[in-house]
């Protein structure tokens, strides 16, 4: 079976369907799962964005899309339709910059640890400490990031992936990544908490974000561990106007092989444009 992993998506979630879908023609593949590793960009309304998501949002109006997709026109609705005709509905587990409370009501009104967010059930919120099977796979989830406060790891749903049994999971998503991961102007980045529950389950694969940079191969024992790419970078001065993929935001997992790939395809290039037409991709490319 293939799974596909999409990095940090703050908002651009027509992008995210868009690459999905082509990521299985070009590669002429049937998709079985698609997992995202949080800052989704979940909010209800952009007055629930937090003060980043704001700052951004307003340079990049392809981070208004997720709520399109809660309210959507009938343009959006086909594209969704059209997506969803191909590929599964897409898996997120929480990253920092979601709103957590409404995440929660949802889980509470539907009582169920996995639960769709937009009305067409494009997209499925996996509640943080959570085991489920994915493409036959036994995948934990475990979002948002280690700092003090309202973002830190749930103690409770990280306490439990940190009894069960070594070798008892397959994957981890996590949305903050293990301490020492990378350094960043004389930081090191990654968790300590990450680091000890991945030396402890011992997972054949670890995928997370956050960081919105490619990184990995990096390996804890017999845990491979890879991190992805912000799926669409912000916007700066002078850059291509265009909302468009970057490379290393998407990965692509073999679970029979267990080989795991970065995207650089030249079609990534395809997937553009602060107001994505999804229709008009999906029937022309």
């Amino acid at each position: 079976m293939k799974v596909a992993f999409f990095g940090d998506v703050h908002g651009c979630a027509l992008h995210a369907l868009g690459a999905a879908v082509l990521l299985g023609r070009r590669r002429g593949i049937r998709l079985d799962a698609l997992i995202q590793v949080g800052d989704l960009g979940a909010y209800p309304s952009p007055e629930r964005w937090d003060e980043a998501s704001r700052r951004f949002g307003a340079d990049n109006p392809a981070q208004h899309d997720f709520f399109r997709l809660l309210d959507p026109p009938p343009r959006i609705a086909e594209g969704v339709r059209l997506a969803l005709a191909e590929v599964p509905p897409f898996l997120f587990v929480s990253g920092n910059h979601e709103d957590h409370d409404w995440l929660a009501s949802l889980h509470q009104a539907g009582d169920a640890v996995v639960t769709p967010v937009d009305p067409l059930g494009s997209h499925r919120h996996v509640a943080c400490g959570n085991v489920i099977e994915v493409a036959g796979q036994r995948t934990a989830f475990l979002g948002l990031i280690e700092v003090p406060g309202g973002m830190d790891l749930d103690p409770d749903a990280y306490a439990r992936l940190l009894a069960a049994e070594p070798g008892s999971v397959d994957i981890l998503i996590t949305h903050d990544g293990p301490y020492g991961m990378s350094e960043y102007r004389g930081t090191i980045q990654g968790s300590p908490k990450l680091l000890k529950l991945l030396e402890h389950l011992q997972p054949r694969l670890h995928v997370s974000g956050h960081y919105h940079h490619q990184n990995g191969p990096r390996h804890y024992g017999r845990t491979t561990s890879y991190a992805l790419a912000q799926l669409v970078q912000p916007k700066r001065h002078g850059e291509d106007p265009n909302a468009r993929i970057t490379p290393g935001s998407i990965g692509l997992l073999d679970t029979e092989t267990y080989d795991f790939e970065y995207i650089h395809d030249p079609w990534l290039a395809e997937v553009n444009g602060d107001t994505l037409d999804l229709p008009t991709l999906l029937t022309t490319h």
